[in-house]
């Protein structure tokens, strides 16, 4: 499960509110599965998933955009690219072409965000993974324009494939979030992973002005705790409630909305 912002406007007072909402992971791999599966999901009022590029190709872009529409329902996230570093056994140019690749289907989808695993430092000096790192992103959100796309960098090595990936996240010397901000700007936010027994106040430093930033909380699904840091999370939505009056400056008002 995935806990982050959406902006829209009161219609009513013309003000522009951030709402704190969830998004469940798709996991159908076929048709059938889907329909059936996209129901539940409308039952229990779920308004976004998060979906990975393999599921896209065996459902097929278009029939998974028009099952989710019929329902009410769009795309968060889709995952995954990356590898800068060559992590994910692709060179640096394969791994910038399939960023590319991915950008495009994440357009296509209207997907809000693309998760981009950067790599980790490999066998490459610290500055030098810092640097391609740093240049696939920018590759990535250059080759996005200025579609309303922006890219999700995990905090954490993430579960692909029902195998941890040790080597898919750069970890640098300091603190990863200001690390991500410096290097990389407003369009890349970090996906900061929730696995284990979590307190809030053992989230990393930065972590309620990354969601309100366009950052993502995810739950891991195939953790022990995870109804329990669920549980968590509607306390964090709290948190995250708290209202800021709209002032000439453009600030936002927040929001809580169940999902």
């Amino acid at each position: 499960m995935d806990v982050f912002l959406e902006s829209c406007v009161k219609q009513s007072a013309g003000q522009s509110v951030a709402r704190v909402v969830t998004a469940s992971p798709l996991k159908s791999r076929t048709l059938s599965a889907l329909t059936a599966e996209v129901r539940h999901l409308q039952d229990r009022s779920v308004r976004y998933v998060s979906v990975h590029r393999q599921q896209v190709r065996l459902l097929g872009t278009q029939r998974l955009l028009e099952v989710l529409h019929d329902a009410g329902i769009q795309v968060s996230s889709l995952g995954y690219t990356g590898g800068f570093t060559g992590s994910l056994q692709m060179t640096f140019e394969e791994a910038v072409e399939d960023a590319a690749s991915a950008v495009d289907q994440a357009i296509e989808l209207s997907a809000r965000e693309l998760i981009v695993l950067p790599g980790s430092q490999a066998m490459h000096i610290r500055r030098h993974a810092e640097q391609s790192i740093r240049m696939g992103l920018q590759m990535a959100i250059s080759h996005a324009g200025q579609r309303a796309l922006n890219l999700l960098v995990p905090s954490d090595s993430l579960l692909i494939g029902g195998l941890r990936a040790a080597e898919d996240v750069y970890r640098p010397s300091g603190e990863f979030l200001e690390w991500l901000d410096m290097s990389t700007g407003s369009r890349v936010q970090p996906l900061i992973v929730v696995r284990g027994r979590q307190r809030i106040s053992s989230l990393p430093t930065g972590w309620k002005e990354s969601v309100r930033n366009g950052g993502v909380l995810r739950l891991c699904t195939q953790c022990g705790q995870y109804e329990r840091n669920a549980r968590r999370a509607r306390r964090l939505a709290r948190i995250l409630s708290q209202r800021q009056r709209i002032n000439d400056s453009g600030d936002r008002e927040l929001q809580v909305t169940g999902n």
